[in-house]
């Protein structure tokens, strides 16, 4: 998965989290950098499972771990190489997200603040997966420090290796977790004599959904897709799926099917092949989640190979739009990334004023409740910063 950020910028975030490479001279760069890994590693099992996020009990824990990150932050950009004109963008971009995020948690706004969370880990592991492979080497053996016991279940260790660009053993710890899941359903309605009971557990839905998302986001491979979800289409596994999920998997069955009869390739060559694309399959309500997760996975891919076409505001909105549709059901969304990306680095496209609108959107909704619509101050300052880049 590539991301809209140049890679000149990507590779400065790199090695600014990335310590063991980076330039920087003196010890408390080196320091706050070993933090910043630290508490992101610290963060992540939260930041995969909604309900340990909201946990009570989290609570002091990721508070204290945001509290690292953002001290770190401040430690680090008195550097020289952060101060660089193209290290410091990246980091102040780092840095603001960061701080938002701290303050969706600390109001009280948990949904808000765990999707930034993901996101920006996102961002900085998919930096790192970029970096070449002599340095990609020395950051990732850092990771093989961790634990898998740190994590809750198999879902989060699919996750953990899915941030890392692991597929292969991400793909293997979402199956474990569904084969597991479903011996606990098989078992529990035997104890019911034949009633339908579930085990309420969102991770078997959730592993399958990441199992879909990387042979049609990440990779396009209808084929492969098909042949992952095969043995739980079939009727004595049906039977052992909530009804809900029966369904799911039907519908990307028959959408998968139509995908793989098609002539698309899962890359766009030229802007006319994304304009004929879109006007095909347009990012609305009725596209289905296979739809929407091949499309996006096809416009990451033009933008990184294009970084200079004119059809980057278009394919910021529209991946904006694609991860709103998904709900963040699917894979880390980027979606605020990107529509801020095309509105402050676009502002003169008529595309950036659609991509506000939709930004504002999900912001109205998510603050949004039975008594009416409160968005908090940090949010309505964030509103008025991005509109003032619109062209009048």
């Amino acid at each position: 998965m590539k991301f809209f950020l140049s890679r000149l910028s990507c590779i400065a975030l790199c090695l600014l989290l990335a310590f063991p490479t980076i330039s920087a001279k003196g010890p408390s760069t080196k320091k706050a950098m070993n933090q910043i890994f630290k508490s992101y590693i610290e963060l992540l099992p939260y930041a995969s499972n909604e309900l340990r996020f909201k946990d009570p009990a989290s609570e002091k824990l990721i508070k204290k771990n945001l509290s690292a990150i953002l001290s770190a932050f401040q430690t680090a950009k008195h550097s020289k190489d952060i101060q660089s004109p193209g290290m410091q963008p990246s980091f102040e971009a780092v840095e603001n997200h960061l701080k938002l995020t701290e303050a969706s948690f600390n109001a009280k706004n948990l949904h808000f603040a765990r999707v930034r969370l993901k996101a920006t880990a996102e961002l900085c592991i998919s930096c790192h997966t970029q970096l070449p492979e002599s340095k990609k080497g020395k950051l990732l053996s850092h990771f093989e420090n961790v634990q898998m016991t740190n994590f809750e279940n198999d879902y989060e260790r699919g996750d953990f290796f899915f941030l890392l660009r692991d597929y292969p053993k991400a793909l293997k710890f979402y199956q474990k977790e569904v084969n597991q899941r479903l011996e606990k359903n098989k078992k529990l309605r035997a104890a019911s004599k034949g009633q339908k009971a579930f085990y309420s557990d969102f991770t078997i839905e959730m592993s399958l959904r990441r199992m879909l998302s990387i042979y049609t986001k990440v990779r396009y491979d209808p084929s492969k897709a098909l042949k992952t979800l095969e043995p739980y289409l079939s009727n004595k596994e049906n039977s052992t799926f909530p009804q809900s999920i029966v369904r799911s998997l039907k519908e990307w069955n028959e959408s998968l099917i139509s995908w793989k009869a098609s002539s698309f390739k899962g890359d766009f060559n030229i802007e006319k092949e994304l304009l004929t694309f879109l006007e095909k399959h347009p990012v609305d309500e009725e596209s289905s989640d296979v739809d929407l997760l091949i499309a996006a996975g096809a416009l990451y891919r033009f933008i990184n190979k294009n970084p200079n076409s004119s059809s980057i505001p278009m394919a910021l909105y529209n991946l904006g739009k694609i991860d709103n549709f998904l709900e963040h059901s699917y894979l880390y969304s980027l979606g605020e990334l990107y529509l801020k990306r095309c509105i402050t680095k676009y502002s003169s496209s008529p595309f950036a004023r659609k991509c506000f609108k939709e930004y504002q959107d999900v912001i109205e909704f998510g603050f949004t409740g039975t008594s009416g619509t409160h968005i908090p101050a940090e949010e309505q300052a964030e509103l008025k910063r991005l509109k003032s880049f619109l062209k009048k």
